[in-house]
């Protein structure tokens, strides 16, 4: 066996294109990892990916005995004790308006579920139906013409709607 040394030089170009054949391999490799990578942070301006799956949901109350169930459970779903929903809305429909007004058996329930965030509307024409005014209403509750046309538009913005 013929021994053939190998120059300095050689050796050194030798070197130099392996060692580029393993960077454009790395690079290569990396690639499309590197197209997939998400920010750790995003503007305090745009909301969260997680924020922004997060579910809304929307109850109809037709029966002022499940307004302080309804309540509670909308009001833990926004205080992070269930599993964090962006918005809680509950529309209050038929003779159930009569448990919003100001001095109701159900006052302090509203006032602490305003309090947490949730959007408690009465339906204007049960309260028609039924003599309540907006005077009457706990302060912060808004009302709306129809409480079933409302929980419509809520369904077309994508609030999950449950009945009750």
């Amino acid at each position: 066996m013929t021994f053939y040394p190998m120059t300095v030089h050689r050796m050194n170009a030798l070197v130099c294109r392996r060692a580029q054949s393993l960077l454009l391999l790395a690079a290569a490799l990396l690639l499309p990892l590197g197209a997939q990578a998400q920010p750790t942070t995003s503007s305090p301006d745009v909301p969260s990916r997680a924020a922004a799956e997060a579910p809304r949901t929307a109850y109809l109350v037709r029966s002022a005995d499940m307004l302080p169930v309804v309540l509670m459970s909308a009001r833990t779903s926004l205080t992070g004790e269930a599993d964090g929903f962006a918005a809680a809305d509950v529309v209050v429909v038929g003779p159930a308006v009569k448990g919003l007004v100001t001095g109701g058996p159900h006052a302090a329930a509203l006032t602490k579920s305003l309090d947490a965030g949730v959007r408690v509307v009465a339906c204007g024409l049960a309260m028609k139906k039924t003599g309540v005014t907006e005077g009457d209403l706990l302060d912060g509750i808004d009302t709306a013409p129809n409480g079933f046309h409302e929980l419509f538009r809520l369904e077309a913005e994508g609030y999950v709607t449950l009945q009750l």
